[in-house]
């Protein structure tokens, strides 16, 4: 008797989680998680302020959130445009301009803006960029 209730039981449960699985999937694409594509323009920064005291100097490393795989392809062929123009952004700065963490998110907004520019794509290619280190001397 235990024997055949249980034969008839496990079917139903599986059919009841093989429902659930089915029903959950089909909500799936409302809650997946968008893909983040990243390009990193190589090894660290090093280049002075633009002061008066030229032993002054910032050294960091970025990372750019960037549109699609094929941004990461366009922006590896162009690694040299792209690191030419965050030494660019960094070689304008100020001591001043360093000081807090706001400043920084100021200064990524200029890196984004100045390697879309100098990249000339048809589109922005770079939406974000983010300092992985980032350090005064």
């Amino acid at each position: 008797m235990k024997k055949a209730l249980l034969n008839r039981v496990v079917p139903v449960i599986l059919i009841i989680l093989m429902a659930m699985t089915l029903l959950s999937a089909c909500n799936a694409p409302d809650q997946r998680i968008a893909t983040i594509y990243t390009f990193s323009p190589g090894p660290q920064f090093a280049t002075n302020f633009n002061s008066e005291d030229p032993r002054r100097q910032v050294r960091c490393s970025v990372v750019f959130e960037v549109v699609d795989e094929a941004a990461i392809e366009e922006l590896t062929a162009n690694t040299f445009v792209v690191r030419n123009a965050v030494l660019s952004v960094l070689g304008e700065l100020t001591m001043p301009e360093v000081t807090n963490e706001r400043d920084l998110s100021d200064i990524a907004q200029r890196l984004v803006t100045r390697v879309n520019e100098d990249i000339r794509s048809n589109i922005d290619l770079v939406v974000g960029a983010y300092f992985t280190d980032f350090v005064l001397g």
